[in-house]
């Protein structure tokens, strides 16, 4: 733990408690922030759609990442129960930091997520978080101040732990990664890949989320699409050509997936990438390790 300590954390700058009946939801983009479900069931949203589940007990830390990169704007969004169930009160506790040119943070995925399981056996985890939410169960000043001690403790803590569990995960996560570089049309399913990296299946989008900030599937669509691009600004394959390359059954189904992706359809990509003299290209995807 003094190793975490001793790195350049963030200064934490405000946290609160949310509490109330479903469906209610909470926005989290600049600065970095840290969120702590304590009831009920949340999911993390990225660009609308849904790419995490949370339950009670998981702490997940957002925003991080190196400065420049293109931010990703999420929101956490409090499941309503079945129809004709009572609405159980849900409770998210949340953290804001001071964002940080470099330090700790830099290092990190854009999403960390500690499920409960692990935070329960991070005995400082645990504590700190406990502690926190003893303070902010009874509005006061002095309660205040006291939460607010807490904010660099809670993310020291988190870093350490998500940092101990990224060493048991990392090679498995870089042999999927390896894979699907290796073979991007192929039909890939999250129970594939997590079964090549020897994980369960819900382990496995977990982990993969946490190391590269998108889901397994959205990283495959991802990679098809810049190798797509490539082969468009560089060549004079046909768009069927192209399809079968990256994956795809048939040109029309290829069209959609790269104008939904690109916000232009392929030919019109091709053209306006050779007029401009040098090939537009994608934001990279991450290599595997």
């Amino acid at each position: 733990m003094a190793d975490e300590m001793e790195r350049q954390l963030p200064r934490g700058v405000a946290v609160s408690r949310r509490h109330g009946a479903p469906p209610w939801g909470v926005s989290a983009g600049d600065p970095p922030s840290l969120h702590v479900v304590v009831r009920g069931s949340f999911f993390l949203a990225q660009g609308g759609a849904r790419v995490l589940g949370l339950e009670p007990g998981d702490v997940v830390l957002l925003g991080a990442g190196p400065r420049g990169a293109a931010p990703r704007e999420h929101s956490l969004r409090c499941v309503a129960p079945p129809s004709g169930a009572a609405p159980a009160p849900a409770e998210l506790l949340s953290a804001t930091y001071a964002a940080e040119p470099d330090g700790a943070l830099a290092t990190l995925a854009p999403v960390v997520h500690l499920p409960a399981g692990e935070v329960r056996r991070a005995q400082g985890l645990s504590a700190v978080v406990s502690l926190l939410r003893a303070a902010l169960a009874e509005p006061s000043a002095g309660q205040e101040r006291l939460a607010r001690s807490l904010l660099e403790p809670l993310l020291a803590y988190t870093v350490h732990c998500h940092g101990r569990a990224a060493r048991a995960f990392d090679r498995r996560v870089a042999r999927a990664l390896q894979l699907i570089q290796e073979k991007p049309a192929a039909r890939w399913t999250i129970e594939a890949l997590a079964g090549a990296a020897g994980l369960s299946r819900a382990a496995f989008a977990r982990r993969f989320l946490a190391e590269l900030g998108v889901p397994p599937l959205r990283y495959v669509t991802e990679l098809r699409m810049q190798r797509a691009a490539e082969l468009l600004a560089e060549g004079d394959r046909s768009l069927a050509s192209v399809a079968a390359e990256v994956g795809y059954d048939s040109e029309f189904a290829f069209s959609r997936a790269f104008k939904r992706h690109t916000g232009e359809a392929p030919g019109a990509f091709r053209r306006r990438s050779r007029s401009q003299g040098a090939p537009f290209r994608l934001p990279p995807v991450r290599a595997a390790a």
